[in-house]
């Protein structure tokens, strides 16, 4: 099926691009179009134009990082994070989550902003940004403002930007010291969106035991959230794989799951907790490697 016409719209700078945003009635913003595009086709969507940010250069595709943070612009593509040395050193779950995201065709194309402005419950960005604490910079013809990622994704498909917004960088805070990331996912099929997933990130003392722990999963809910009693019981425990697997079990058995077409509220809560423990396990790894 062919999309319904549109008028298209290709600024060459973020001012011009949230120009157009602003004065256009209807628009959808283009990034990687992965998700955008189909569902014109599909005549789920069907806006009035389009505003193509893939030839706005410079700041929104670049990945800097300094001591303090990683900032990633929105339109860099998932294949580029994969692969960034800044991402794969200080953002280990970021880079996990590159690699198996759909297929090559899709890394290709697919951007980081995109993903996580679309926020749909099963995506893969939202939960990485949560457990690694980042920060959405949104813009409009005013200004800028930061959105912490725990706030950002209010429902499915919907995040705090607003009709006239732009979201245009992520910035990651780099931890230094005995911390570590991961990301693990469980297909529903090869190359399809995740039947559940989980992202954490945590802290260790010299001794070993856990002093902070940030643990998002996506699979349960209409969109991406922490499992805050997971982190809290992981505090002051010395974490091996027994430990992290009775208290994955023990969380996750309370957690209200319903039903869907892809799986019965039993089978995603058990896939939940096993992409939580093979995250957890691969990221108490990599914190205790660190010095």
């Amino acid at each position: 099926m062919f999309p319904k016409k549109f008028d298209y719209y290709s600024p060459k700078t973020i001012s011009e691009a949230i120009g157009l945003i602003d004065e256009l009635k209807d628009a959808k913003v283009l990034a990687g179009g992965q998700s955008l595009l189909p569902m014109m086709k599909l005549r789920l969507a069907t806006p009035a134009a389009l505003i193509d940010l893939s030839n706005i250069n410079g700041e929104l595709g670049s990945i800097v990082q300094d001591k303090s943070s990683v900032e990633i612009g929105a339109m860099a593509r998932i294949a580029e994070l994969a692969k960034s040395k800044a991402v794969q050193k200080s953002l280990p779950a970021l880079y996990d989550a590159s690699l198996v995201i759909a297929d090559t065709q899709v890394r290709n194309m697919g951007t980081i902003g995109g993903n996580l402005a679309n926020a749909d419950p099963n995506n893969d960005m939202p939960v990485v940004a949560l457990a690694l604490n980042a920060k959405m910079e949104v813009r409009n013809k005013n200004g800028k403002r930061l959105e912490s990622a725990d706030g950002f994704f209010v429902g499915p498909y919907t995040t705090k930007i607003a009709e006239n917004e732009l979201l245009t960088k992520i910035i990651f805070p780099v931890e230094h010291g005995r911390f570590g990331s991961a990301y693990s996912r469980i297909e529903r099929r090869i190359g399809d969106y995740a039947l559940a997933a989980a992202a954490t990130s945590i802290k260790l003392e010299s001794s070993g035991k856990v002093t902070d722990a940030r643990i998002a999963v996506a699979g349960i809910s209409m969109n991406a959230i922490r499992l805050e009693a997971v982190e809290k019981a992981l505090i002051g425990a010395k974490p091996d794989q027994k430990t992290t697997n009775e208290i994955t079990l023990k969380t996750v058995k309370d957690i209200d799951v319903e039903d869907s077409y892809y799986a019965t509220a039993s089978t995603k809560r058990m896939a939940v907790a096993y992409a939580v423990q093979k995250s957890l396990d691969k990221v108490y790894e990599r914190a205790k490697a660190k010095k």
